[in-house]
């Protein structure tokens, strides 16, 4: 009795929730998504290159065209995929890259899943840029690890890699598992800038390397 009465309840809350537009839900948390993104990380961008001469932080370049082509390739479509959306869907009403004729039970909490990794993905991305532009303020070569680089060693690239695994669930759309592509791309790319900070911070980073994961949260025990 206490499945059928859980089923019944799921089955109430998803018929409560079936007068949500889903292509409507999705399109306008992109939209919120790009918005706090640019409102976060241009001010910063703008203050980065002001602050170039005074505070580099290392930035290696990619070591194979692979490497370059499975990132950049996939952070456009990623982008383009994010204001292509809200544009057409918002004025049309359609989405060609969209399911349809799949159950708003099965559609539902798969979008809901996706714009919550996404969202924690947008987070951490911005605390990280935020940390970054906290670096450069101080004007000298220090090691940046706090807002976003206290919670993982790449906010940036961790913003991507939810993004590319959120946004085919949050958008419902299954060509856009294309974009698992380029999540290996960002962890080579991180791993060889790993590197240069190990050279150029040396042990600090091993500390730090042992303190924050890499792209998962690590849970740290009380000492």
């Amino acid at each position: 009795m206490k499945l059928v009465r859980r089923a019944i309840l799921i089955r109430e809350t998803c018929v409560a929730f079936s007068m949500i537009n889903l292509n409507e839900l999705s399109n306008y948390f992109f939209l919120s998504y790009m918005l706090f993104y640019i409102l976060i990380h241009f001010p910063f961008d703008i203050y980065m290159l002001i602050k170039k001469d005074k505070a580099s932080y290392p930035t290696p370049s990619f070591e194979s065209l692979l490497e370059g082509l499975s990132v950049v390739l996939t952070s456009f479509i990623f982008w383009f995929y994010l204001l292509f959306s809200p544009t057409v869907v918002l004025s049309s009403g359609k989405n060609i890259f969209v399911l349809e004729n799949i159950p708003y039970e099965i559609q539902f909490p798969l979008i809901l899943v996706g714009i919550i990794i996404m969202s924690i993905g947008l987070i951490v991305g911005c605390l990280g840029r935020i940390g970054r532009g906290a670096y450069l303020a101080r004007g000298e070569a220090k090691l940046s690890a706090n807002w976003g680089h206290a919670l993982v060693r790449h906010p940036s690239y961790f913003l991507y890699i939810t993004g590319f695994i959120g946004l085919p669930f949050a958008a419902f759309s299954p060509y856009l598992f294309v974009l698992l592509l380029g999540i290996p791309g960002y962890i080579i790319t991180a791993k060889n800038e790993e590197k240069v900070l190990l050279e150029k911070f040396g042990k600090e980073y091993e500390d730090y390397m042992k303190e924050v994961g890499r792209f998962f949260i690590k849970i740290r025990k009380e000492k």
